[in-house]
């Protein structure tokens, strides 16, 4: 209460009053349930987990045959494996006492696509009271994270004898787990293209923790039709989860890799001979083989034109080491008329690799050098006769008019 005037200032008057009310708790003689996490409750997008909680009766009454009825609120969230995702699931505890607590976990998966972050899950408990009427309890929310994809990175891309006509190409490079999770029996595969042919297209790998790497290997054949150039090859990365479910990613790696052109498996290192006009002479060519693998029945051959010919044009060279020169001999002709020069020439070489294929190299060019005479002018001898005979005409013509 306040009384004041206009002149006085006001006076407090405090007054307290106590009042009591009674009100009525009304507890319900009837099982109910707390749900509790149990670890980090997470998977990596694109694979699966476990989603376990720890589930109280905090009641008054026994529950039996109870059901756990648990369903998401995301359609890239599922129960159970990928082959058999559904968006809900139930677990069965058979009796659950007042105050007593019991575990539980289901298979919980996340599409490759999920966002990583919180997805809510919806649980609801169907049980028997003690009459044996079937209850529901009320919707309770427990929750999954999702994280994201386990990825892959191929770095440092080389490549041996990656050409035309290859039979052992080979591609090398360093797999690099990037995260966020480890990853257990590791295997890269090349995945099939129309340029090259795996003939080793996995590449085991084991484990690998996040950040850390290994080398892998792939060999494949390239054959003769294919064309030079820069094609992509994809690679995918199968793994085992923690549970030891093979995975693999959704993406394949991609890479550029450049084809070379074909090289020749023959090269000629050198040409000697000594023929000249008119004359026969023997040709030896070094031939060198540059393949991978020895080969056998090998024989070169020589062709030549007019005015160079040839009596003896084949030389038998048989077996032939990588990296090894043997000297092909042939017998030549220079024609009487032939200049002192070089005369265009080549040599065939036939060869079985180790599978069995006979193969022919393109004619790999050579110099037949036509050099003069010993001892003599560097004119042919038709030449020098003709010229005899003018000036011995000449001569007379001149003695008669004397």
């Amino acid at each position: 209460m306040v009384t004041y005037d206009d002149t006085q200032q006001p006076e407090y008057v405090w007054r307290t009053t106590d009042e009591q009310k009674y009100v009525t708790i009304k507890i319900e003689d009837r099982p109910q349930f707390k749900l509790t996490s149990e670890g980090e409750n997470d998977v990596f997008a694109g694979d699966t987990g476990n989603l376990s909680f720890t589930m109280k009766n905090t009641g008054t009454r026994t529950a039996s045959n109870a059901s756990i009825q648990l369903s998401t609120h995301s359609s890239s969230v599922y129960f159970g494996s990928p082959s058999s995702a559904s968006s809900s699931t139930s677990l069965y505890v058979p009796t659950l006492e007042p105050g007593e607590r019991t575990t539980v976990s289901a298979q919980v998966g996340a599409g490759a696509e999920t966002a990583a972050g919180e997805y809510p899950v919806d649980a609801a408990v169907s049980y028997k009271n003690q009459n044996g009427v079937t209850e529901q309890s009320d919707t309770m929310t427990t929750g999954v994270t999702v994280r994201p994809e386990r990825s892959f990175e191929l770095r440092d891309v080389s490549t041996e004898n990656f050409r035309v006509d290859e039979d052992e190409a080979q591609i090398n490079a360093t797999l690099v787990n990037t995260g966020p999770g480890d990853a257990q029996n590791i295997a890269v595969q090349l995945g099939q293209t129309s340029t090259v042919t795996a003939t080793n297209g996995e590449s085991s790998v084991g484990s690998l923790a996040v950040g850390e790497s290994a080398p892998v290997s792939f060999t494949v054949t390239i054959p003769d039709s294919a064309e030079p150039g820069t094609n992509t090859f994809p690679f995918t990365v199968q793994y085992e989860n923690n549970d030891g479910d093979i995975r693999t990613t959704d993406t394949p790696i991609r890479k550029s890799i450049t084809i070379g052109s074909e090289r020749d498996p023959f090269t000629i290192t050198n040409v000697s001979t000594d023929v000249s006009p008119g004359g026969s002479d023997s040709v030896t060519v070094g031939v060198r083989y540059n393949g991978e693998k020895p080969v056998s029945a090998t024989n070169a051959k020589i062709f030549v034109s007019d005015p160079i010919s040839s009596s003896d044009d084949g030389a038998y060279l048989g077996t032939i080491q990588p990296g090894e020169t043997k000297n092909a001999t042939f017998t030549v002709s220079a024609g009487s008329s032939a200049l002192v020069k070089d005369y265009a020439a080549s040599v065939e070489v036939r060869y079985d690799t180790v599978d069995g294929d006979t193969k022919y190299t393109d004619g790999l060019p050579i110099g037949i050098s036509v050099s003069p005479a010993s001892g003599g002018l560097p004119v042919p001898l038709p030449v020098i006769v003709v010229a005899l005979l003018v000036v011995a005409g000449g001569a007379y013509v001149l003695y008669r008019r004397r």
